[in-house]
């Protein structure tokens, strides 16, 4: 891949840096997982050097092979994360060359990585292990790439299907809905024992003696209040969780939500932008051990398929309504306790 000529300066620049960490016992590479990881949200690199023959002593020895680590990892840095993706078939590398804010913010980032680990190896070579996180509200790539929202947009209202007999007693539209996911606790074991079943939600119809039923024409479905909503939701959920789990997931760092009538109903523009990039979207989990972030009753549903390069799960329209309900109750999309399960 070619490098941006901001990251290749980078990597030259590096070699007149000097070792800034004490160098540690000897450890294998293996002690860090190199790559992108998007469950830990973290970039990882491992750059090693050797000093060049006319080195004169020991110290200078050691110096120049250090700076030559850190040149072949900045290198390698700046290629990882160069192919991180930020939304569909959007990558970073994509974004340095249309904004120069964000390629001299990526450059900073990678000038502040961390070091993990550097070791002065016994055949005079020098090892040294960067990284650089995801997320978070200190030197992040999240930080670098992404930008202020002027506005933060609302979430979408439900969509319920038109022409439906809204008569008194009211009946919530979510007593109606089939094919969605066994929610709470006993969905979760079910999930961990990846037995996910279907079943029909029960739901008590409410009557309001008072009621003055909205009413739908042919083109319009009939519109409802907050507060309608709000009297439609169990209101106990704790996040979200979506299983992705057979359909190729590819982790993106601004994920949307849709559902099969094409409507966005979680992506970046509708939350704090700080949150986002302090904490990311969602969780990539691999397993279901480990979904906390969605609390401990979280409602589950099962993506239908995927759009924009695989990076977007879809749902549902019975499964669309019943999150955006429930997170008028409880906000946890707001919240962004979102986790997305993938294989």
């Amino acid at each position: 891949m070619k490098l941006p000529k901001i990251l290749t300066a980078l990597a030259a620049t590096a070699l007149l840096l000097a070792g800034g960490a004490a160098v540690t016992a000897e450890r294998a590479v293996t002690d860090y997982v190199e790559g992108i990881d998007w469950k830990n949200k973290v970039v990882t690199v491992t750059g090693e050097g050797v000093a060049p023959t006319n080195a004169q002593n020991y110290t200078q020895t050691k110096g120049m092979a250090s700076r030559a680590a850190q040149a072949d990892a900045y290198r390698k840095l700046g290629e990882m994360i160069n192919g991180v993706r930020v939304e569909g078939e959007t990558t970073v590398e994509n974004m340095l060359t249309t904004k120069d804010t964000v390629k001299l913010r990526v450059t900073a980032t990678i000038r502040g990585a961390k070091i993990l680990n550097e070791t002065f190896l016994s055949d005079g070579g020098y090892r040294i292990t960067m990284q650089v996180p995801i997320f978070g509200v200190s030197n992040s790539l999240a930080e670098a790439v992404f930008e202020r929202n002027s506005t933060i947009e609302p979430f979408p209202d439900p969509v319920f299907e038109e022409n439906q007999n809204y008569s008194t007693p009211y009946q919530s539209p979510l007593s109606r809905i089939s094919s969605v996911s066994t929610l709470g606790t006993n969905n979760l074991q079910n999930l961990q024992a990846n037995s996910l079943t279907i079943t029909e939600p029960i739901y008590q119809p409410v009557a309001y003696t008072d009621y003055q039923a909205p009413t739908a024409t042919a083109n319009q479905p009939a519109k409802r209040s907050v507060a309608d909503y709000a009297s439609m939701a169990e209101g106990t959920y704790t996040g979200l969780i979506v299983d992705c789990r057979g359909l190729e997931l590819q982790p993106v760092m601004s994920p949307v939500i849709k559902n099969t009538n094409g409507t966005k109903i979680y992506g970046h523009k509708n939350l704090d932008i700080d949150e986002v990039i302090r904490r990311g979207m969602a969780d990539y989990i691999d397993d279901t051990a480990n979904v906390g972030r969605a609390g401990d009753n979280p409602l589950v549903v099962k993506a239908q398929s995927l759009e924009n390069f695989n990076s977007n799960p879809v749902v549902t329209i019975p499964d669309s309504n019943r999150i955006l309900i429930e997170n008028h109750a409880t906000k946890f999309l707001k919240d962004l306790n979102v986790v997305f399960l993938f294989d």
